[in-house]
């Protein structure tokens, strides 16, 4: 039994020396969120890409909770989201679009595949965007890929 004992110590041992080494070398895992913008749904866009486009022409909508939203949503974001009293989201939305009137409109919740931005996403181009003239986008992996770039 004590032999036992002293072999799975030495097998744990140099497991943890070698997951040590390992990370020491290569590093920690990629949690990176990849995104290919050819392989994406309609209206959903990479990080990167926007990234490309004039920081200017674009209106950040933040579809998380409030809470989450106030803790640390992008400066300068407007709060719309599925969560609670649309109307008065959605005057805050337009009182922002018609203020600043912003050809792109960007959309993130928590995740990729978010039902929140994707509904609100939805909601602003089939009320608002042909008449104000915006366009409408989904961010693939949320706020998670904003996180990872900073």
């Amino acid at each position: 039994m004590k032999r036992l004992a002293v072999t799975i110590f030495c097998v744990s041992l140099l497991s943890s020396l070698a997951a040590f080494i390992t990370f020491q070398v290569i590093g920690g895992p990629d949690r990176s969120v990849a995104c290919d913008q050819a392989a994406l749904p309609e209206h959903f866009v990479c990080l990167s890409t926007v990234r490309k486009w004039d920081e200017s022409d674009i209106l950040w909508v933040d579809a998380r909770p409030r809470e989450q939203w106030e803790e640390d949503g992008i400066e300068g974001s407007v709060l719309v989201n599925d969560q609670e009293d649309w109307i008065d989201l959605e005057v805050g939305f337009m009182s922002k679009m018609i203020e600043q009137l912003k050809p792109i409109v960007v959309v993130y919740c928590n995740q990729s595949g978010c039902g929140s931005s994707k509904y609100v996403a939805n909601q602003l181009r089939q009320k608002h965007a042909e008449a104000l003239g915006f366009q409408v986008f989904v961010l693939e992996g949320g706020v998670n890929a904003l996180r990872e770039e900073k």
